[in-house]
């Protein structure tokens, strides 16, 4: 099957670090205008999936193909394509929060004209307008989380990867990311994300990937993986996964 120039396909995926195995051959194929959500435990491999896909991790068995684009073979043109919203906070905090957005825009090879524009437009989307001049060391750690979205779709990439993307986040400001993210899908783009508010995935996302152990374990809508009689996909998650702790 030819893929969409925008879709993502993993054959086979296997990822190890040393003894500990991440990834036990994962096959899955991802469409573009579908917000598909990754659940599952805690070091159930969602995050290295992830960053199998955005070039993070290049040390892999198995084929990954990013908008029909070999990860590793076209890892700088993948890199133009898509955007990365990681878990951990990575901006530079001495900095304002425009000039981060314009330190980006640098990196993607915009203009210093369609990147000002561009950070501005964003800033506004996420209510940090008014405070872009202050440093970032200065903001809350839900608005360095707003910010960090605002890098994440600065350039106005294809697809999205959104690691815990609202974490730390207050009601309106995770209405607000989602609507934003919403209206980037109905563009008939990508978006893969991590999350671990369940409702969420249930309400915005129409295809769930459930991860546990290295594996693939359940796919499908949200309606679709309730076949036990489950009333809410949280129950879904736990009867799949188990309800003990996992063990580090």
């Amino acid at each position: 099957m030819e893929l969409n120039a925008k879709s993502i396909s993993v054959k086979g995926l296997r990822v190890s670090y040393g003894k500990l195995t991440a990834l036990s051959g994962i096959d899955l194929e991802l469409n573009p205008g579908q917000p598909v959500a990754l659940l599952g435990p805690n070091g159930a491999g969602k995050t290295t999936l992830i960053n199998v896909l955005t070039t993070m991790v290049r040390r892999f068995e198995g084929q990954a193909l990013v908008a029909g684009l070999d990860v590793r073979k076209d890892s700088v043109k993948v890199r133009s394509l898509i955007g990365l919203m990681p878990q951990e906070n990575n901006l530079y905090e001495p900095l304002s929060g425009l000039d981060n957005l314009l330190l980006q825009g640098a990196l993607h090879g915009m203009d210093k004209t369609a990147s000002r524009n561009a950070a501005a437009g964003m800033l506004k989307r996420i209510g940090l307008f008014d405070v872009a001049s202050r440093p970032v060391s200065t903001y809350s750690g839900g608005m360095k989380r707003r910010l960090i979205y605002a890098r994440t779709m600065l350039h106005n990439p294809q697809m999205v990867f959104l690691d815990e993307p609202t974490t730390g986040l207050d009601v309106q400001s995770r209405y607000a990311l989602w609507e934003d993210i919403e209206s980037f899908s109905a563009q008939n783009r990508s978006i893969v994300l991590t999350t671990h508010y369940i409702e969420e995935a249930e309400r915005f996302c129409r295809r769930i990937i459930v991860i546990d152990k290295g594996r693939v374990i359940a796919d499908g809508s949200p309606e679709s993986l309730k076949t036990s009689g489950e009333k809410t996909l949280e129950e879904v998650i736990l009867n799949l996964t188990g309800k003990e702790l996992t063990k580090p």
